[in-house]
């Protein structure tokens, strides 16, 4: 290999790095939806969940979330799940939408909630975290390189929601049920 061969090569390379470098930014984006978040009835069922959308401009991309449903009281428990998905093609943009947990509207039992006291009205709360990450590649020759991509966002926030126990069918009360 002659030195002109060597040089054509060299500049070759660094025009592919200048393409890559001026190409729009890698930036990695998440937005969160969060479901209606409330009692089913007067029973233990809650609706609940979200959706994470997340994109980026390169060719690989995962996202998901977690959530933690739980009521401020002494006899409940609480509920609690998790999700995540990759997304990859040949080049990007990407585009990835995730629910957590699986199917929207989810419908979960509330741990505990039959041993609560009738009559009572719980606060309770619902914790989610989202998160979307994209690839990272380093481009360059040895001594000289880059790293392209790489970002990861993430978001949480938590909604305050109720859920209530009849009471008892005295007439003195709430109640709807005997």
């Amino acid at each position: 290999m002659n030195t002109r061969d060597i040089w054509f090569r060299l500049a070759i390379l660094f025009g592919a790095v200048a393409g890559i470098l001026t190409t729009p930014a890698q930036a990695v984006t998440l937005n969160v939806a969060p479901s209606s978040i409330y009692q089913f009835g007067t029973g233990s069922g809650v609706y609940l969940g979200h959706t994470v959308v997340a994109s980026t401009n390169m060719n690989r991309l995962q996202a998901g979330g977690s959530f933690r449903a739980y009521c401020f009281g002494a006899d409940t428990g609480s509920i609690t799940g998790e999700r995540s998905l990759p997304a990859s093609g040949l080049t990007g943009p990407l585009q990835l939408y995730v629910t957590v947990p699986a199917q929207l509207p989810a419908l979960r039992n509330m741990p505990g909630f039959l041993g609560v006291p009738r009559g009572s009205n719980l606060m309770c709360s619902y914790d989610w975290t989202a998160y979307s990450r994209e690839a990272m590649y380093t481009v360059g020759i040895p001594g000289i390189s880059t790293p392209i991509g790489g970002e990861e966002r993430s978001d949480s926030d938590s909604i305050t929601f109720w859920m209530r126990k009849p009471g008892t069918a005295t007439g003195e009360d709430d109640a709807c049920i005997p």
